[in-house]
């Protein structure tokens, strides 16, 4: 396919998705380089029984899985198969890490919407990579 036809909605996701991963990688890695300050904080954005779960290498790891995202990402802006998969096992290690680690206090309904429908959009085309 050719990068210049790019259809909008491969465009638009890919835009997207980089930005999302991009900024998740780097929050999560600031996340655990500054854990003591951060901690406090996090109580306001999680469920009132998880930030005593949230450790250093939980922190780290969702780094770990977010740049693997963003890798994919950047590996399907160039039409590389392999990316796809790279992005589909970020994103299942994103979604499903944390209800291991932490329990299903750590579900989010919303992350699952966008982790499908992202995931689909990719899939639908997945036969444009090479």
């Amino acid at each position: 396919m050719n990068i210049t036809k790019r259809p909008l909605l491969l465009n638009s996701a890919l835009a997207l998705s980089t930005i999302g991963s991009g900024f998740s990688t780097l929050a999560y890695l600031l996340a655990f380089i500054f854990y003591k300050q951060v901690l406090p904080h996090l109580v306001q954005l999680t469920n009132i029984e998880t930030p005593a779960m949230i450790s250093r290498f939980y922190l780290l790891s969702l780094a770990v899985f977010a740049l693997v995202s963003f890798i994919g990402i950047l590996k399907m802006w160039k039409f590389n198969k392999a990316g796809f998969f790279f992005y589909l096992t970020a994103q299942i290690c994103l979604w499903a890490f944390p209800l291991f680690y932490i329990g299903t206090h750590a579900f989010s309904s919303t992350n699952t919407i966008f982790t499908v429908l992202f995931l689909l959009i990719y899939s639908a085309f997945y036969r444009h990579f090479k």
